[in-house]
């Protein structure tokens, strides 16, 4: 090989190497809150990045236990949230204004979480590093935002992330539009379809929370960071304003088309991944299920062996009237008069489960990891939404004809066995498909949307461009209430000075009357 060639080898090595070395990002991802559910939205993200060369640390209380190459866990303390809730805390009637009960109940969980991740010895050990050396930060925003700080601190671009739809305190820091007329608050639970009481009822309430969020959370979390690190920080409701990119467990198929902005990206899904062969017993069972299967999961936090006596007893009751086999999530080793046709295993490969064709049926809770598993899959859902963003993704799949309702409350042999029955009807199945269909056709997989996303940001320096104008305006100039205030007031001047004329000319008139007597 001649001196030539070999300058052009090492030549081309060189660039090879300096390519491979500047598309390395710095990327950290900050999760507090100690759901699992949540951070099965976040950990196939973060481990995606690691596995595109990209070198990834991970601030959570959940531990990778195969991390690939470039994957470090910088771990919070163990808490987390798995079966910790028993059926019985929904026995008694909610209140009318639960929702705000819902509120404090994230609010304080926010603080603990924000309390708990700024004094750990975990987020101490990232913030050794200097400013600078990350090129892009990945945060959750759910009850908090206390986290803004490290990344102002970091002087790092920030993506926020939300494994459900978007909190009514959301939209501002994004600049998008909040329509209450047809988009629900998380907490009320609505389709877009509302009767006027529902319009009215989501107006008070999404204004009402934003405003609650202003005065307790951001309050809180000031108090927190100052804690923390002195009171030279800018507030936190300025710092959430610096959000990039959101990125967001959603699909319109799911929850309805909404007027996004392109700084918030739908990339519902990027937990799901091809189904794997089942167990042999599983598979067995479902092969012999000619009347096809129901499949029953409340989820990774609802204790389903917590019913109460008479609601156990009476779904028992009806799942043995069905001509189905059953599979039911069960965290017990044993159920009482359990039916032939009834199956309780205390973990189920649910994904896979989806995956094979005598499915008829998922009796669901309404959690949208487990939704978007069963929507992907065409399978019809009966929901029993117990708190948080359960409503608002069952009512959506009703508005869509692949779902039903079941209250919790009305929880019973009858209202059982009656819903699983309709829900059974093939129309359901057909309206699934079509569902299905919409949400797996995309341009790419949602996986590789995301990454292409956090990979913009960062080599952009935090994509200023695509940020609306709307983020940094005030809530009087962003609803035109200043322009509304105007006009109101020329055609109030206008109107008045029409009645002064009138007066005037009415006045001239009975004066010359006065004079011809």
């Amino acid at each position: 090989m001649s001196d030539n060639q070999v300058y052009k080898w090492l030549s081309l090595l060189a660039v090879i190497s300096l390519t491979g070395t500047a598309s390395s990002l710095k990327i950290l991802g900050m999760f507090a809150h100690p759901s699992i559910s949540h951070f099965k939205f976040f950990h196939p993200i973060m481990r995606g990045l690691a596995e595109a060369g990209h070198s990834v640390d991970v601030l959570s209380p959940f531990p990778d236990k195969e991390p690939p190459s470039g994957y470090t866990d910088y771990l919070l303390p163990s808490s987390n949230l798995s079966d910790a809730i028993p059926l019985t805390e929904f026995e008694r009637p909610l209140p009318f204004l639960f929702h705000y009960a819902e509120f404090y109940m994230l609010y304080v969980a926010g603080k603990e979480a924000c309390n708990t991740t700024l004094n750990s010895e975990a987020l101490a050990r990232i913030l050794k590093h200097p400013p600078g050396y990350y090129d892009v930060i990945l945060t959750e925003h759910f009850n908090t935002d206390c986290l803004m700080s490290v990344a102002h601190v970091l002087q790092a671009p920030v993506i926020g992330m939300s494994s459900c739809a978007l909190m009514p305190w959301h939209y501002e820091r994004m600049g998008a539009p909040l329509i209450p007329s047809y988009i629900s608050a998380l907490f009320m639970g609505q389709s877009q379809e509302m009767s006027f009481a529902g319009r009215l009822g989501n107006w008070i309430t999404v204004h009402s929370i934003n405003m609650l969020y202003r005065m307790f959370s951001f309050s809180a979390a000031d108090a927190l960071i100052r804690q923390k690190f002195g009171p030279g920080l800018p507030s936190t409701q300025a710092m959430v304003r610096n959000t990039s990119l959101m990125l967001l467990n959603q699909h319109f198929s799911l929850s309805g088309p909404k007027p996004l902005p392109p700084n918030i990206i739908e990339v519902g899904g990027v937990h799901l991944k091809p189904a794997q062969p089942l167990p042999d017993d599983l598979q067995q069972l479902l092969n012999k299920a000619t009347k096809g299967v129901i499949l029953i999961s409340w989820g990774s936090q609802l204790r389903a062996s917590s019913l109460s006596e008479a609601k156990r007893d009476g779904m028992v009751r009806a799942i043995g009237r069905l001509e189905q086999q059953v599979i039911w999530k069960w965290e017990n080793d044993t159920l009482p008069n359990k039916p032939d046709n009834l199956h309780i295993l205390k973990w189920l490969p649910q994904r896979d489960i989806f995956a094979h064709p005598n499915v008829k049926l998922f009796l669901s809770h309404g959690g949208l990891m487990g939704t978007s598993e069963a929507v992907s899959s065409g399978i019809p859902i009966v929901g029993m939404p117990m708190y948080g963003d359960q409503s608002l993704n069952i009512e959506s799949l009703v508005q869509r004809g692949m779902a039903l309702r079941l209250d919790f409350h009305k929880l019973s042999e009858k209202t059982v066995y009656e819903t699983l029955t309709k829900a059974l009807d093939p129309s359901f199945k057909a309206k699934a498909l079509a569902v299905a269909s919409a949400y797996n056709s995309r341009v790419q997989p949602p996986l590789e949307t995301a990454i292409w996303w956090v990979e913009h940001v960062a080599e952009t320096k935090g994509a200023p461009l695509i940020q609306p104008s709307a983020v940094h305006l005030s809530r009087f100039v962003y609803y035109s209430l200043d322009v509304y205030l105007v006009a109101i007031s020329v055609l109030l001047l206008l109107f008045i000075a029409c009645v002064g004329l009138r007066r005037i000319c009415r006045g001239g008139k009975a004066a010359t009357k006065l004079k011809r007597k």
